[in-house]
């Protein structure tokens, strides 16, 4: 299951669940991904979701202490 998916189906299956457990699954879901491509904490990753009139704004952000560089890059 690819993020977009996952996402998609706690949004959709899991409506009363409360915005900090959502924020949570979201940071550990980033904090995955960023790890791939740079050293960071799982601390330093910050989620804020903001609704209004049903339209969602997600931030995220996060400090990287450095770039693990790939061995092969994609073209």
């Amino acid at each position: 299951m690819n993020l977009n998916e996952r996402l998609n189906m706690v949004i959709k299956h899991n409506k009363k669940a409360s915005p900090e457990q959502l924020k949570k699954i979201i940071k550990s879901d980033f904090f995955y991904l960023i790890n791939n491509y740079f050293e960071a904490s799982f601390d330093d990753v910050i989620v804020e979701i903001n609704e209004k009139d049903g339209e969602y704004k997600i931030n995220i952000s996060c400090k990287g202490d450095r770039v693990k560089f790939a061995r092969v890059l994609p073209e």
